[in-house]
C-alpha cells in the first residue's frame, strides 16, 4: 500500500468521523502524525497508511464489542486499554465500522 493511498484513506478517515460529530484536526501528542482531537482529547491518529489508532473507552469498548469484535479492521490489544486499532483498505470499511466511530466519539465527549 503506498503513502498516497494511507493519505486517501485518512482523509476519508476524517470525514467519516467528523460526519459523526466535531472533531478537529492537528498533530498528534503521540508523534509527528496526523490526528484528531474532540475538544479536550486526542481520539485518533495515524499509525502508518491505513492504519489507524482510535481511542475508545472500556465503557464505549463494551458497548460496541459484541458487534465489532470480530470485524476483520478491528484489534484490540487489552493491554492497551482505550485505544483500538483499525487496519482499513477501503472506505467500504469505514462504511462498516460507522457505530465504532460513534461510540468512539461518544465515549471521548
Amino acid at each position: 500500500m503506498s503513502d498516497d493511498h494511507g493519505d486517501v484513506l485518512w482523509e476519508a478517515f476524517v470525514i467519516a468521523l467528523l460526519a459523526v460529530g466535531p472533531v478537529a484536526e492537528r498533530r498528534s501528542r503521540y508523534g509527528d502524525k496526523p490526528a484528531l482531537f474532540t475538544a479536550s482529547r486526542e481520539i485518533a491518529h495515524m499509525e502508518a497508511p491505513g492504519v489507524i489508532d482510535l481511542r475508545i473507552t472500556r465503557a464505549g469498548w463494551r458497548q460496541v464489542q459484541e458487534h465489532f469484535s470480530g470485524d476483520p479492521a478491528v484489534r484490540r490489544d487489552p493491554s492497551r486499554r482505550d485505544w483500538i486499532e483499525l487496519h482499513v483498505s477501503s472506505s467500504a470499511d469505514l462504511d462498516r465500522l460507522g457505530g465504532l466511530l460513534a461510540a468512539a466519539l461518544a465515549a471521548n465527549s
